[in-house]
């Protein structure tokens, strides 16, 4: 219950702080952590190693874990900051490239996935689907105990987006929405059931969620990338890119179409390591 207490705390105090206040107090957290703390960036740390490759030297993977930090303590504030932004000031923060790819997949009435990874600033770009009136379910992960899931959950569907918890009901009810020609999105860079298929990412085997690729191979529905960043100047940077060739049938057609999507994720990671705010070690759970 500590942290839900701590979300508690924070939305009365530190979302009132303007951003850049906010921001600033943000990294001093993070590198408290990172100094003191050192535990809390080793999945970081494992990460970053895979995705920079083997001519990385440790210092520069511990800028990048520092940044990566720096990020997720950015992203709490964010959240907790959210109910308190209103969605033209949210839309007036955000810069979006290759929307018609959405709306090319969006009419063709065949429900939509959308498929990305945990990048930038996830909550708040989320908030585009409410902008711009796109009936969208987003899947996370379930947190406990149920009042600190309660309590994050009605913070992020604040301004209408909807996400749901992964639990007991919820394929049908993904299901259901891709039948009515909306949107869902499936963050697949994290196998948070393990349920997922082994699978090579960033040239090492680990395992990868197929919920995503499983459900359009069941349904016809078109799976579309999404990613985000943070930007500097405290903006945000959107970005669709075209819709994946998924395959319905043949042979290892569930594990061809997770490579497809794991190799849009990692193009857009390569771009921005430091973005991935994904603290836990990715290939330490596909090693299970």
């Amino acid at each position: 219950m500590l942290k839900y207490y701590a979300f508690k705390i924070a939305g009365f105090s530190l979302s009132r702080l303007p951003r850049k206040a906010a921001y600033f107090g943000a990294r001093l957290v993070a590198d408290f952590g990172y100094t003191f703390f050192p535990a809390m960036g080793a999945g970081v740390a494992d990460n970053m190693r895979h995705v920079l490759g083997v001519n990385a030297d440790d210092a520069e993977i511990k800028r990048a874990v520092r940044r990566v930090l720096r990020n997720v303590a950015k992203n709490y504030f964010d959240l907790i900051k959210l109910p308190r932004m209103r969605l033209d000031e949210i839309e007036s923060l955000i810069t979006v490239h290759g929307w018609q790819h959405l709306e090319e997949a969006m009419d063709k009435k065949r429900g939509v996935i959308l498929v990305t990874s945990h990048m930038g600033s996830f909550d708040i770009a989320a908030q585009i689907f409410a902008i711009r009136s796109i009936k969208t379910t987003v899947l996370v992960e379930t947190l406990k105990p149920p009042a600190l899931l309660n309590h994050v959950t009605a913070l992020r569907e604040s301004h209408g987006v909807s996400f749901m918890p992964g639990q007991a009901g919820t394929l049908e009810s993904l299901m259901r929405s891709l039948h009515r020609g909306e949107a869902i999105l499936i963050a697949c860079d994290r196998d948070i059931t393990g349920n997922g298929i082994k699978s090579v990412f960033f040239g090492d085997e680990t395992k990868l969620p197929t919920v995503a690729v499983k459900i359009a191979m069941r349904t016809g529905a078109i799976v579309v990338p999404i990613f985000n960043r943070r930007e500097e100047n405290g903006r945000y940077v959107i970005q669709v890119a075209p819709a994946v060739d998924i395959l319905t049938s043949g042979n290892d057609a569930v594990a061809k179409n997770v490579v497809r999507v794991a190799e849009v994720m990692e193009q857009h990671i390569r771009q921005c390591p430091e973005q991935w705010i994904t603290t836990s070690s990715i290939w330490a759970k596909g090693a299970e």
